[in-house]
């Protein structure tokens, strides 16, 4: 029979599995009870390789800084000859967390003896990201009552939408039909515009203290803060301008009558 104790360390869970043996069965009967020693059984106490992930753990989490939570597990076994009790120095490790890291440790045993040692490990990175509660066409806006928590592991769903609670919702609608259930990427997505092709803008250029109004005309799409292309309906002439509220409105970025 196998039991699962779950250790937990900081941030981080490691399921150890303990193996607990069956009693001997016995010929007949004893009419003694059992002793507790004989009738329980004790898991067995973490292993090197253990004690070398939770190590790993702390000096992959300090070299990348990533948000969410962080949780490895060995991809190739520990070597036979590694000190549970070794000291851990990181030498190398991958530029950028990813679902496989091959990094290199050195050891440094009670004795001072050293060794160097060549780790593969699979890596996840949990963050909370979004679904959505019912189904929603192109073009409506991303509403808060339409969204739902849910976890992903930012290492393989590298796409998904993840929001700042802290900041207000984006202005974003969505780019496409996005089914129920699930989890929300940004190529669903795109960016409310504030200026659309062909509307009509007024323009406000300004270089010290002159200032410069006109009409002109939108040459395609752009959201708030966007840099917008516009045209001069009277000269023809062709500019890019910054959208800016209120709605209908560009301020000039570029210099009046370039092209």
């Amino acid at each position: 029979m196998r039991r699962l104790a779950l250790l937990v360390v900081g941030h981080w869970a490691l399921v150890i599995a303990a193996a607990f043996a069956p009693l001997a069965p016995t010929a007949r009967a004893s009419t003694s009870p059992a002793s507790p020693a004989s009738a329980s059984a004790t898991a067995s106490a973490p292993s090197a390789a253990d004690d070398w992930l939770v190590t790993l753990h702390a000096l992959l989490a300090d070299r990348y800084r990533a948000t969410g939570e962080l949780r490895l597990a060995w991809h190739r076994p520990l070597p036979v000859d590694a000190s549970r009790d070794a000291d851990l120095e990181l030498l190398q490790a991958p530029a950028t967390l990813a679902p496989q890291l091959l990094v290199t440790v050195r050891a440094r045993a009670v004795g001072g003896r050293t060794t160097d040692h060549s780790l593969l490990l699979r890596a996840e990175l949990w963050r909370e990201g979004y679904s959505l509660r019912q189904p929603a066409p192109s073009g409506t806006p991303l509403a808060p009552d339409l969204l739902d928590p849910v976890r992903f592991d930012a290492l393989r769903d590298r796409d998904a939408l993840v929001l700042d609670p802290a900041q207000p919702l984006p202005e974003l609608d969505f780019a496409r039909a996005v089914p129920a259930g699930r989890l929300l990427v940004w190529r669903d997505v795109l960016r409310r515009p504030l200026v659309r092709r062909g509307q009509p803008v007024d323009v406000v250029a300004s270089d010290g203290v002159l200032v410069v109004s006109l009409r002109a005309v939108a040459l395609h799409d752009a959201a708030r803060g966007e840099s917008v292309r516009v045209r001069n309906p009277d000269s023809r002439r062709e500019f890019t301008a910054t959208c800016k509220p209120p709605s209908g409105s560009a301020s000039r970025a570029k210099g009046l009558g370039k092209t």
